[in-house]
């Protein structure tokens, strides 16, 4: 819609209405319509589990996420932090490198809802509801994509390209999703013993990459300080988290902490630090210990950890879809307390075992 905005030219407008109904057919013969969905570029998919993810959608999630995923349903202005919006095809909270969810990532999300935000447990649905569900998601954000690339090479050349160019645009929309399976972040090392020297060693690599400067030094979060980190791709403003909450956004068990502070969270000021540890892997989990006993220490009765002089302070912030790895910031405080894995995903469930 936002190709005819503020146009008042006749002519012009009638251009661009004409690109409109171009994409809109793309659409219709590419990903289907709402009541007979299809997964883009798959002609295999399963037409009925993508029908069943509609109707679980319809029912549970267009409120809030809106009819095409776009983040704009009726209660959505109501709402902080926004919903998401996955025509984008950006998602926060995901187990790869290459910033794109794997199925497992989304039905984790949905099973454990987001704490801190109006994002529910679905928890009470089956296996197989939340995998069509899942599924459904997935679809949406690979037409959102589609339909933002359309717009945009509508606006910049006039017209949409011709039936070979548009194949190829969209197996390179489709890639990075077909790859994301394999590129899931894996600990460079087996995850050591938790001990107080851990923890102490991982609040050390904590100040001495700047973590503080946007969480506060004793990891009680930037809405605490006043900490102003910017704002994400969606246009909400971001305080660093409260480690000191214990509500992990993007999952509570080590390995979730691991992949946030390896990989950053996507489309957010949290950048990855993969490069920083390439020498020492082991810090990682150090700074692991230190967040997961941050996050533990209201409920055992302890006061936030010791306020001592931050680091030196991080560098500008990066929202874009990739964050910078050279951007100090900490672990995102996300994600419900620990919890059982989904099942199909066992086989990262659990820590790597001890040395």
């Amino acid at each position: 819609m936002a190709l005819t905005d503020g146009i008042d030219d006749p002519e012009e407008l009638k251009e661009y209405r004409g690109l409109q109904s171009q994409i809109a057919k793309i659409l219709r013969e590419r990903c289907g319509e709402p009541a007979s969905p299809k997964l883009l570029g798959d002609r295999e998919a399963d037409s009925e589990r993508l029908q069943r993810g509609a109707q679980l959608f319809a029912q549970y999630c267009v409120q809030c996420h809106g009819v095409n995923g776009d983040g704009k349903g009726i209660l959505a202005p109501y709402l902080r932090p926004s919903p998401r919006d996955y025509t984008r095809g950006v998602f926060k909270f995901v187990s790869t490198s290459n910033g794109k969810p794997r199925r497992a990532d989304l039905i984790a999300t949905i099973r454990r809802g987001v704490s801190g935000t109006s994002m529910p447990s679905f928890a009470q649905l089956s296996n197989d509801e939340l995998a069509d569900l899942a599924d459904y998601v997935i679809a949406l954000s690979q037409r959102g994509e589609l339909e933002q690339t359309l717009a945009r090479v509508a606006y910049d050349d006039g017209e949409l390209p011709a039936a070979e160019d548009l194949d190829g645009m969209i197996a390179e929309i489709l890639t990075p999703w077909q790859e994301a399976d394999g590129s899931i972040v894996m600990p460079l090392t087996p995850m050591p013993p938790m001990t107080d020297e851990s923890v102490a060693e991982g609040r050390e690599l904590f100040l001495k990459f700047a973590c503080s400067r946007c969480h506060g030094n004793d990891g009680r979060g930037g809405a605490i300080g006043s900490v102003d980190v910017g704002a994400d791709i969606w246009g909400d403003k971001v305080p660093a988290a409260d480690l000191t909450s214990g509500m992990l956004r993007g999952g509570g068990r080590p390995i979730d902490v691991y992949r946030r502070i390896y990989a950053g969270i996507i489309g957010t000021p949290m950048p990855a630090f993969a490069t920083q540890f390439q020498e020492n892997p082991d810090d990682i989990w150090k700074l692991v210990h230190f967040v997961k006993d941050t996050g533990q220490r209201r409920r055992r009765g302890l006061p936030p950890a010791a306020n001592v002089p931050a680091a030196t302070p991080p560098a500008e912030s990066n929202a874009d879809a990739q964050p910078s790895s050279d951007a100090p910031a900490a672990p995102e405080a996300t994600a419900a307390p620990d919890g059982d894995a989904p099942p199909e995903d066992k086989a990262e469930a659990e820590a790597p075992p001890s040395s």
